[in-house]
């Protein structure tokens, strides 16, 4: 596996429940506790805190000095695809957005051309007296809205297309 901090790239490999470079043996990083590593180096030994792990995405946000850091893991088989040019085949690809739920569209929080994050609000829908804010399913780019605020939808009905 490889770690990449601030851009720049440390293999390490797992052996006994410690992480360490595979070249030189000069970093490790080894469980504490359910949240704590240790990060040794030649100079220093560092307690850090991993305050989350985004399997999805492949990181890990550490917490040290009062700094979040992360860290992204390149796994020998992300390394494969990229060299097979398919560094994306395992992200999901999305077209549209369908409403959830029948609702009214109180609002629109994109425009088309507008590049999305995976979370991002994109409308939001009122359902059962409740207002629902209805995120992106993914990174993509809008490409056309289909619906205006204070539009009634169907379950199902096609809201926006993407890119």
């Amino acid at each position: 596996m490889k770690a990449v901090i601030a851009e720049k790239t440390i293999e390490l490999t797992k052996s006994n429940n410690i992480w360490a470079s595979s070249s030189d043996k000069k970093i490790q990083l080894i469980p504490r506790d359910s949240e704590t590593l240790l990060l040794v180096t030649p100079n220093k030994v560092l307690t850090v805190r991993c305050t989350e792990i985004n399997e999805e995405s492949k990181t890990v946000t550490l917490l040290y000095n009062g700094q979040k850091y992360q860290v992204k893991l390149i796994e020998p088989l992300d390394d494969l695809l990229k060299s097979m040019g398919l560094e994306n085949a395992l992200t999901p690809k999305v077209s549209e957005l369908k409403a959830p739920m029948p609702g009214l569209v109180l609002q629109i929080l994109v425009e088309p051309g507008q590049e999305i994050k995976k979370g991002d609000k994109i409308l939001i829908l009122e359902a059962m007296k409740m207002e629902n804010a209805i995120k992106s399913p993914a990174d993509v780019t809008v490409s056309q809205i289909h619906v205006s605020p204070g539009t009634a939808v169907d379950k199902n009905q096609l809201l926006i297309t993407f890119q």
